[in-house]
C-alpha cells in the first residue's frame, strides 16, 4: 500500500464495495492492496486473458473497451472511487473486457487469493465485501438491462430478444 495509508483509510468506505466495513477489516484490507501507477495508453488488463485481481482507482481515468483492434467500443469511462474486474474474483472466466488508461492512474487492486485470506482472517467482513459486491453488480446489470430496452426500442424491436434466442417449444 502506499505512503498515506490514513488517508486511504478515511477514503475507502465512501467506495460501494468498501461501505459498513469495521475499521479492523478496512486496515486488513488496505495492507493487502497491491499499488499500481499507470500513464496514459497503458492497459491495466486485456479482453480473454486470465484474470487473478481486481482493480479500485483512486486517481484518474480509465476506459472500458469490448473488442480488438480497429472494432474496439469503448463502453464506459471510469475515475476515482469506481472499480473495475471485480468479476474476476468471482469465477474463473477469462477477463470480459480491455481497460485503458486515459488520465494518469494510481489503482489498488486485490486479488482473488487476498479475498481469500479475508475469508479466512476475518469471515463477517468478507460477507460484507461479497455482499456489496453483489449489491454492485446487481446495480450494473438494471443498468445493463434499461440499456438494452431502450436499444430494443430505438430499434422498434419487441419481438426478438436482445441477448439469446427465444426459448422455441419442441415439436413432438
Amino acid at each position: 500500500m502506499d505512503d498515506n495509508v490514513e488517508d486511504t483509510l478515511k477514503w475507502l468506505p465512501s467506495i460501494a464495495l468498501f461501505g459498513g466495513l469495521e475499521e479492523p477489516t478496512l486496515k486488513r484490507v488496505v495492507a493487502m492492496m497491491g499499488v499500481h501507477h499507470f500513464e496514459p495508453g497503458r492497459e491495466v488488463c486485456r479482453q480473454d486473458e486470465a484474470g487473478r485481481s481486481m482493480f479500485l482507482i483512486r486517481s484518474g481515468e480509465v476506459v472500458v473497451c469490448r473488442g480488438s483492434g480497429d472494432h474496439r467500443i469503448k463502453m464506459v469511462r471510469m475515475g476515482s472511487g469506481e472499480f473495475f474486474g471485480e468479476m474476476t474474483l468471482i469465477d474463473v472466466q477469462k477477463r470480459s473486457a480491455t481497460v485503458l488508461v486515459e488520465q494518469p492512474a494510481l489503482l489498488y487492486s486485490l486479488s482473488n487469493r487476498d479475498l481469500y485470506r479475508l475469508f479466512q482472517e476475518d469471515p463477517p467482513g468478507y460477507v460484507m465485501i461479497l455482499q456489496n459486491l453483489c449489491r454492485e453488480l446487481s446495480r450494473r446489470l438494471r443498468a445493463t438491462n434499461q440499456r438494452l430496452q431502450s436499444l430494443a426500442e430505438e430499434h422498434e424491436d419487441s419481438d426478438r430478444t436482445l441477448i439469446r434466442p427465444a426459448i422455441r417449444p419442441i415439436d413432438l
